[in-house]
């Protein structure tokens, strides 16, 4: 995800914090550079004399009138610049600013800065709380980028939920940009190496709960590593790490790396006829989602094994848990049209687990950006409950019958884990509700 400059970026942003970044993995937290006395810190070495992104747009809109309050004024903002302030009670000597404190302010002046704002924020959101602010947060970046922003709840943003603010942040620079010259930072989908089929292997990936952190799903294969760590995931034991250069130092280990890879694919049972290890160090981009493909689909087809249910006790167990939630919508099959606004599944998974999703967010589903706004919810509201994903948002709004079959059994997965439940105690559940199996 492309990167702005500020808190993600390790630039300085506004009254002296100093920012590290984020989304690379560094503690999720701005040091405000106000230390006991009320004198700035120190900036670090590589961000001196450098001007922060509020303070760069404090300019920006002074700079356009003879009346900078006026301008800013209408443009929506308050008409003194934000200085971010001491998280309360901080000792002194220093203190540490809370990621949403210092995100926030940004995160709303990026869409406003750019030529696609908004009408500007009213003067009541300086005035409330941490959840009401970041609800307006969202609401105003959903108006300008619509289905871009990565769906989150206020309580993401005013509580220590570092990933999905992250996530937040990223596609709102993503989608608004960094206010630098038009141009500079490119949309998401402008960016042609990250496919449709490339997002939903790596949405696969990070379910399964290995940490790979990838960024590019192409460049952070082709060592090899990655790809065996998966096969590794799916089959315990399969890979012999001795054989494993942990970090190749040049192309002829990265090629013995990959070469290890397509052996242990083999004997894993997946078909690569003319795919070989220098294919996967070049990073070959057809033949690399292919070797992915295979991977997901041995993955799908063991997790539905192990759940041991065929499709009709499947979708007669959603149909119950959607009934509960109040909901009238129901399934005749996993490929219905109803299934396209995600409400039916966004009420599942809040049947499932109700931490995970608030029942506020989910939207009616009558237009096309409100459907995709809950099939983007729906991807994210499974990663937060540690359900597998095998799809993407947008396989939700085609509704694909064997990808909404899977990721309807990867909730009731979670169901059956959280309550410790076998296959026989489902299908009891539902006969002593009334429910019939046919």
């Amino acid at each position: 995800v492309p990167m702005a400059r500020g808190p993600l970026g390790g630039e300085p942003v506004a009254g002296g914090a100093w920012g590290s970044s984020a989304i690379g993995g560094k503690d999720l937290l701005l040091n405000s550079g106000v230390d006991g006395g009320g004198a700035a810190a120190e900036p670090p070495h590589e961000a001196r004399g450098e001007m922060g992104e509020m303070d760069e747009l404090n300019a920006r809109l002074d700079h356009h009138t003879n009346d900078p309050a006026l301008a800013r004024s209408t443009a929506g903002l308050p008409t003194t610049p934000f200085v971010p302030q001491p998280a309360a009670g901080a000792p002194a000597g220093g203190t540490t600013m809370p990621l949403q404190q210092a995100i926030m302010p940004t995160t709303v002046h990026m869409p406003l800065a750019s030529a696609n704002a908004g009408e500007g924020l009213p003067e009541t959101f300086w005035r409330a709380g941490p959840e009401a602010r970041a609800k307006q947060v969202i609401d105003h970046a959903i108006a300008g980028a619509g289905p871009k922003v990565f769906a989150v709840a206020p309580s993401d943003l005013a509580k220590p939920r570092p990933r999905m603010q992250q996530c937040f942040v990223a596609s709102v620079v993503d989608a608004f940009g960094d206010g630098g010259e038009e141009g500079e930072l490119d949309t998401y989908e402008e960016e042609t190496n990250d496919s449709a089929e490339a997002r939903v292997f790596k949405n696969w990936a990070a379910s399964l709960g290995l940490k790979l952190n990838m960024k590019d799903l192409f460049s952070d294969s082709c060592s090899g590593i990655v790809l065996l760590k998966v096969m590794e995931r799916l089959q315990p034991g399969s890979v012999d790490w001795g054989r494993v250069e942990g970090t190749p130092k040049n192309k002829y280990e990265t090629v013995a790396n990959c070469n290890y890879a397509v052996k242990v694919a083999k004997e894993l049972g997946l078909k690569l006829t003319g795919i070989s290890g220098q294919d996967i160090s070049e990073g070959k981009e057809k033949l690399m989602l292919a070797v992915w493909w295979q991977l997901m689909r041995k993955d799908f087809m063991q997790f539905l094994d192990e759940l041991d249910m065929d499709q009709a006790h499947v979708l007669t167990w959603a149909n119950a848990q959607v009934a509960k939630s109040g909901t009238d919508i129901q399934l005749g099959r996993f490929g219905d049209k109803a299934i396209r606004s995600g409400v039916y599944l966004l009420q599942l998974m809040r049947a499932v687990a109700p931490h995970a999703v608030d029942e506020a967010h989910i939207k009616p589903g009558l237009t096309e950006l409100e459907r995709q706004l809950n099939a983007k919810l729906a991807i994210s509201t499974a990663h937060k409950m540690g359900a597998r994903v095998f799809c993407g948002w947008q396989d939700i709004l085609e509704a694909r019958p064997k990808l909404m079959l899977s990721m309807v059994a990867a909730v009731m997965s979670v169901y059956l884990k959280t309550n410790s439940y076998t296959k026989d105690d489902v299908l009891r559940e539902m006969r002593q509700g009334s429910v019939a199996l046919g």
